[in-house]
Order: C-alpha cells, then structure tokens, then sequence
C-alpha cells in the first residue's frame, strides 16, 4: 500500500461525520468497540499496547474508556432472576433474542417457515416427523402476495384443476423438499351439487339440501391457486369413496371442523408465523485448582435455519449461566417465557410477519443433563433409561413402556404422598425419577419427547471407548507396535480429521473427535488382533457408528436400522457384557426414533455447541473480574449480540438502521473472521482458489515451477494401460510431442470444496464410463486454461447374478484397474476412503529412522508395515462418513 493509499485511509477511519458511521462516532471508533467486545477478548494490558500503536501511527484515538463504556441504541441489559434459592443470576430473555434474530435482514431470510416434507431423505430438522405431524408445530398461516392472509381451517375459493373455482377448507400450509420455497397447501374441497355430479356422474343426490356442501377429496394446491376467503358453510357432509355413499357429520365433529384458528382473531389482521425453539443446556468442566469454575448454562438456537447456519457461533445464543447453580435452577424464566410464547405468542418487527409463536421443539444435553432437566434419576439409578422404563435387571435389548410426562406427573405425585423417608426412596426407586420441582415438566406438550438422544457421551464416549480400553488392555507390546505401524500405513484419504496421539497408550485420555476418527479406521486397523467375539461387537458397533453419523435420513429405512440397532444390543450382551456395565447400550434402541422425529442426528448433535460453549465461556470468565461471572459474562454476550444485529441491519431507534459504511466494514472478511470466527475459506469461497475444478499446489524444483510439455488434444478423454509405464506418474512423458506447456498441480478443489492431493482415492460425478472410483494421479493445467485430472479407475467386483461383492465388513470390494483416463477437474466429487486388502504378502518389517534427542541424532529401529501394491484388491471404507 502506497503513502496515499494510507492516507486516505486514515482519513476515513478518523471521519468524524456521525450520519456515514452511525450509531458511532466514526469508523475508527467502530472498529475499537469491535476489539474491545469481541466474543474472543484480550487482555487489557494488550488492548492498551493496540491503543499505543495506533497513537504512535498518527491516528486520533478516543480513549479507552469512552469506547468501552460506549452505549449502543436500544441495548437492554440482561435481567436479574434469582433461583428457587435466593441466587441471583443474570438471563437474557428468548423474546429479545428473538426479536433481534428476525429484525436481522439476512437471518430473517434464511428462517424456513413453514414444514418441510421430504418424501426421500431427511437432512434437517424440519423435514422430521415431529415438526410435520404435530399439531403444535403447523404454519397457522400463508400470506398471498403480501394482501390476502389465508389460515388453517379458512373457507376459501381456489382454483381447481378440474372445476376451476371451487370452495374448500384449508387443512396444512408447507412446503416440499423437491420443490424448494414453494408454498403448498392442502385443501378439502367442498363441492356443490352441481360440482359433484360432474365428479360423481352416478350418484344420487336427491335427499341433500342445495346448502349442503359435499366434502370430497384433499388436494394439494400451490397458494397461488387461493382467489379468495370465504364465509364458513352451514352444513357439510363426507363423501366416502370406499362405500359410495354420505356420511354425517355429529355436531361436535362438524362444530370442530368449521371452526376458526384460534390465532386468526388474535392476529387483528397481522402475519403470524411459527418459529420453533431449540434450547442447549451445558455445564463446562472445571474444579477448584483450575482458573475457571464449573459453569452451568442456557443457549437458544432456532430450529429454522439450516444446520449448517445454526453451527455458526453468531447462531448459538447465550442466554444465563452461573458457578453457583445448575441449569434446572435457572430454569424458571425460561419456563415462563416459553409458556408465554406459545400460548400468547409475541409481536416482533419482521420483515415477512409481525405476529410469532415459538414452542419449544427440542432440547440438546447431555445424558447427566437431560436427566436432570426431566428429574430423572439417571444412569445409575435402577431404572436408568429417561426415555423408556427399562430395568437393570431385565434384558437391555428390552424397550419398555415409553416414558410419558403425563405418567412421570402422576408417579411424582405418589412419592410426595408417602409419609416415610424410606417410603419415598423405595417409589423414587420404582419409578426411576424425583418429585422436586421443575419448572420445564409445566411447558406445553410433553417434555420427555423433547430430548433426543445425544451421541457424543452416547456413543463415543460411551462404547466406542470402552471397547477401546478393554480390548487394548489384552494386546501384548508387539501386538501394540504392529498396531502402530497399521495407522502410519493406513491411506487417510477422505477423512477430515486423524487420530491425534497414540491410540495404544494414549486412548483413555482421548476426546470425542479422536474417538470418532478411531471409528471411521478401527475395523481395518485391529480386527486381527481380535477374538471372534470381539470382531463381532466391532462390527455391530461401526454399523451402528455409520447410522448415527451418517448425514442423512431415509425414513423407509426405519425399521432395517433399527434391528441393527438391536443387534448391536444382543451382540454385546451375547460377547461383550462387560460393556453393559454402563447403561448407555441400551439408549441405542431409541436412536432411529430421534432420528424419525429430527432428522438426521447431525441435525441436533451437541459436539458443535458444546465446543462454543466451552471455548467462548471460559475465555470471557478468564478475562473477567471473577466477582460476578453470571452478570459479566451475560452482559458481555448482550452487549455482542445487540452489536451484531445493529451492523446486520437490524432496526434501533425506531426507525434508524447503521450507516453503508458501519455495515461495509462489518461485513468485510478482516471484522467477520475476527468478530464471528468464520474461516477463511467461507469467507473467501467466491474467489477462484476456492472454487471447484481449481489446481492448487503447484509443483516446483529448486524453488522453479515445473513446466511439462504435453500436446493437449492426445490428453483430453485418452485412456491408456498402465502395464505400457515404468510408474504411474511416468505417463506424461509418454503422451506424444512436445508441443504445449502445461503445468502440474499435486492438488485440485473437489465438489465439495475439499482439497483432493495427487495419490487421494477420489469419486467422480458423473462416472466415466464404468468408473465411479479412482485414484487421482496428479492434476495439469493446459495451455488454453482447462483444468484435468488423471485417474486410474476402481472396477467395482459383483456376483454372478450381477451383485456387488462384499468384504467380511460389508464393505464393497474394488480391483484398481490398469486403465488410466483423463477427466475435467469439475467432475472430482469428494475424496473417499479406500482400504487396501491385505494378502499374505503386505508384512511387517524393522526399519532404521533417525530421531533427534536432545540436539544429536541418535538412530533407531522402527517396525513399519509395508503394502503389497502388486495386490489391486480394495474396499470402499462406508464408515468413512464425516
């Protein structure tokens, strides 16, 4: 940047004029409050070394102070609430982070605000059964080119395809999966006699009054097709097309269908919209020796967005937390406040509706957690499933009768009725819960269908790693070493993330993401170290590892993955029972329900808030006084979501929004990976080295790039045999003159904006010919700037009856085939994890590495295992799904 370049940007950060940079003072100012009230904060001994660079720059720096103490527009600090103990803490109320949520243009947006059916897969909450098909979840109304608003149980003219303008009730507003923003609604259509005689040419309708309408069929109409909103018709009879003949309505049924939404005279002519909530509760782990306490906290997330927004840390709202308290004791206000939202509803600016109603759709804890919030009494209580009433001294595979919050009411009220300590303990016992009080179980709907199951203490922190430690425990120090030298040799390709440390010493001090890597490898790395049995169990349990973290749902599948489920229950109880010891097997059955109910479990898994919540709370408490955490680190998170909805847009002061030039610089990638922690490849994805198709890593000798000569028109589409090389990579030499320059890249950028490296397994969409797999070979770029990829194909290996075959894991089995082809870089879908099997040849053998220790380096044997590429057999990893 030149010296005026500097200058004029000086100027601009010192502009004084308050109407270019409101609601600040100038740009500059904004910039300071950004740094100051980050969501990752710094010291105040390095903010005053920022403010002594800036001073020495030239620049006009205002003071520490007023810019810290500096009050946004329309900012309301959170609420002092004390617990059923007379502890204060500090809550942010849902109504405020929801009116900022929809005042905020872009956020508003993106909300999905009516259900989602899917008729193939589930990929979002919103496509799952329980926003679907309960009646507390359904859109009240549609609003028809901003002027008619039309809701559930209306009487409506609309066009039908047959009749053209035919009265009908509405039934359902949603949209469709396959059909995107579409808005459908489902309709009864009541038709008059004359309507009816056209549909019905035989029928006789004689006895029917000419009021009578004649409620036929439902249809599915686009609400475009709705011309108008009529008076509800007095009298209505059912066609039933089985029998071929009428049947009455009683008075009650025919007074509850022509009945009007309850919400239609309470929204006095404004748009009303269904907004359901998901509420995280957490505790952060500390002790006494550490800096930080153990925190207790609330967060609010909104089951509208798209998972992949609601994993962004701007999406994840704060609400109380507190060191002296648990969750179940802050819960009060939050109780009351969802009993409001649901019942009365809130009015709030939007730009689509005025009038909201949010219940609450689901919670997310962890096992300790949910139980907690459901006065369970956990998992090591007799009855130590919270969802069904299984016992420890029945069968685990057993699911018994499933937990209602009508039921859990009724037995709370038994043990309050006992006279005796010990009477009460022998109910608490029985019935598995406690009778203290609890403001959730007064929420609308039932609570205990509102926690699904959670995977990361479930499942990786639950079997996953005791298998590990048991079955470590038996392997000798050799067996160990060839363990080792199995994961140096194991392919990684296709995986996101390795194991960090070293698994056969290490592993009982591993987290989640390390156990989740283990289990994407586990099968190939120590089934022949492992008893029958415990190859059993392994197998049982990656099956199970592939359906919980596959990343989507196809309910026609239920019931194969739930026996699945369940065999996975009777293997370990069959070879394993040992891992029975903890009750988390058996929570297994109940995965495919959630599943049903929101979709795939990636939708509502914990790992992505809890790693916020640990990270953003504990660097907020660490960089407080420590006297008041509740109320700093509640203010702390206002104060940063007031901040964001200002610069998105959002109105303050009535009628105000913040300045082009506050929104542009908030909007620029610098203040949004610092201030929101998006990465950079998010925020850069519109630039060319990160879009699809794109060579990347250019190869280079001696600091030079290496430049081949290739005739471009012999490459493209030409398929050669490999048996005619020296090496794979020997190939370009082999393509004829030496005509063009073309250039090689050891990587390329994959559909699914991944980077793919030369010698990665790869699978193409669309396939080339009969190849849907291969080997990607290296990657060059010709001269006319087209970008190709050189592949050495799989040949996926099938039965005689056309089948595909199968390894001893289920895995489909490959023969890397000896055809070599060229395809454009666009066609690189994702990379995949393909698994080399190992004949009798693939061995193990001592090798000599130099290892530096303490500044000499000092020579060492190594056990590594070496593959034997002359075998062409692989298999495709399927539980390679992250």
């Amino acid at each position: 940047m030149d010296e005026v370049s500097v200058q004029q940007l000086l100027q601009l950060l010192g502009n004084s004029d308050h109407t270019s940079c409101l609601p600040f003072p100038s740009l500059l100012f904004a910039l300071l409050f950004f740094l100051i009230h980050s969501p990752h904060p710094m010291g105040k001994s390095n903010l005053s070394f920022v403010w002594f660079v800036m001073r020495m720059a030239g620049l006009r720096v205002p003071s520490f102070t007023k810019v810290k103490n500096f009050k946004m527009p329309d900012f309301v600090s959170p609420t002092r609430c004390l617990s059923p103990q007379g502890l204060p803490f500090y809550y942010r109320s849902i109504s405020s982070v929801i009116s900022q949520c929809l005042g905020t243009p872009k956020l508003a947006s993106s909300l999905i605000r009516f259900p989602v059916e899917s008729t193939t897969t589930y990929t979002e909450i919103y496509h799952g059964k329980r926003w679907n098909s309960e009646p507390r979840f359904a859109a009240p109304m549609v609003s028809i080119a901003g002027v008619l608003h039309v809701f559930v149980k209306d009487c409506v003219t609309f066009l039908h395809p047959q009749l053209g303008p035919t009265r009908g009730i509405i039934d359902k507003i949603y949209h469709r999966k396959d059909l995107g923003t579409e808005v459908l609604v489902k309709v009864d259509t009541l038709l008059d006699a004359n309507q009816f005689k056209f549909m019905v040419p035989n029928s006789c309708l004689f006895y029917l009054p000419d009021s009578t309408l004649i409620l036929y069929e439902q249809i599915t109409v686009v609400s475009s097709a709705i011309v108008c909103v009529q008076e509800k018709p007095l009298d209505v009879v059912r066609w039933n097309r089985v029998t071929d003949s009428f049947q009455r309505f009683s008075p009650d049924e025919c007074a509850s269908y022509l009945a009007t939404h309850p919400l239609k005279a309470k929204a006095a002519g404004r748009k009303v919209v269904m907004l359901p909530l998901i509420l995280f509760a957490d505790d952060t782990s500390g002790n006494k020796s550490k800096k930080w306490h153990k925190f207790e906290s609330w967060y609010l997330l909104l089951a509208g967005l798209p998972r992949h927004m609601n994993a962004k840390v701007e999406n994840i709202h704060f609400l109380c937390s507190s060191d002296s308290m648990s969750a179940l004791d802050m819960a009060n206000p939050i109780a009351d406040e969802l009993i409001l939202l649901e019942g009365s509803g809130l009015e709030v600016y939007d730009a689509l509706h005025n009038e909201l109603i949010a219940p609450i759709l689901l919670f997310i804890a962890d096992n300790p957690m949910a139980s907690l919030l459901l006065n369970h009494l956990g998992g090591s209580a007799i009855k130590y499933c919270r969802i069904c009433m299984a016992d420890r001294d029945e069968s685990p595979d057993i699911i018994s009768a499933i937990r209602t919050l009508q039921d859990s009411l009724q037995q709370m009220v038994v043990i309050s009725s006992q006279r005796t300590q010990q009477l009460k303990d022998q109910h608490r016992t029985l019935y598995g819960v406690r009778e203290d009080s609890n403001p959730l179980l007064h929420i609308p709907g039932d609570a205990y269908r509102c926690f699904p199951l959670e995977l990361l203490h479930t499942l990786l922190l639950g079997p996953v790693k005791y298998f590990l430690i048991e079955v470590m425990a038996t392997f000798s120090k050799a067996q160990k070493e060839e363990i080792l030298a199995r994961m140096k040799a194991f392919n990684f390709s296709g995986f996101h993330v390795k194991v960090h440390g070293n698994v056969c010493y290490h592993h009982k001090s591993f987290v989640g993401r390390d156990y989740k890597a283990w289990s994407q490898m586990a099968l190939f790395i120590i089934s022949p170290y492992l008893t029958e049995g415990q190859q059993k169990v392994l197998l049982a349990l990656s099956k199970v590892f592939r359906i919980a973290y596959c990343d989507f749902f196809d309910p026609a599948e239920a019931d194969t993955l739930h026996q699945i489920c369940v065999g996975f229950v009777h293997t370990v109880r069959d070879f394993m029972p040992s891992l029975l010891r903890k009750q988390k097997v058996h929570y297994f059955l109940h995965l495919v329900e959630s599943m049903q109910d929101y979709g795939p479990t990636s939708a509502f898994s914990a790992e992505r808030y809890i790693c916020t919540s640990v990270c953003v709370l504990r660097l907020q408490n660490i960089y407080g006084n420590k006297q008041a955490p509740s109320r700093d680190i509640a203010n702390h998170f206002a104060i940063v979501e007031h901040l964001r909805y200002i610069c998105g847009g959002g109105l303050f002061n009535s009628n105000e929004r913040c300045s082009k030039g506050v929104k542009d610089l908030y909007d620029t990638h610098e203040v949004q990976g610092f201030f929101n922690s998006i990465p950079s490849k998010l925020l850069n994805a519109d630039r060319e080295i990160y879009k699809p198709g794109t060579a990347r890593m250019a190869t280079s000798y001696n600091g030079k790039l290496n430049l081949l000569k290739v005739h471009a028109t012999i490459i493209d589409g030409t398929i050669l045999e490999l048996q005619q090389l020296e090496t794979p990579y020997s190939v370009i030499t082999h393509l004829g003159s030496m005509d063009d320059n073309v250039q090689e890249y050891r990587a390329v950028v994959s559909n699914c904006s991944e980077l793919v490296h030369s010698g990665d397994y790869v699978e193409l969409h669309p396939p080339f010919c009969e190849f849907k797999y291969g080997q990607l070979l290296t990657t060059i770029q010709l001269k006319s700037g087209r970008t190709l990829c050189l592949v050495q194909g799989f040949l996926a290996l099938q039965l005689p009856n056309g089948q595909p075959l199968f390894n001893d894991f289920e895995c489909p089995l490959f023969t890397l085939s000896r055809t070599l082809f060229t395809v454009d870089s666009t066609r690189i879908q994702k990379a995949v994890s393909m698994v080399h099997e190992c004949g009798n040849h693939c061995k193990f053998e001592k090798s000599v590495v130099l290892n530096t220790v303490e500044r000499e380096q000092v020579a060492d044997t190594k056990l590594v295992f070496l593959h034997d590429w002359t075998q062409l057999l692989y298999c495709l990893n399927v539980y390679c799904v992250l």
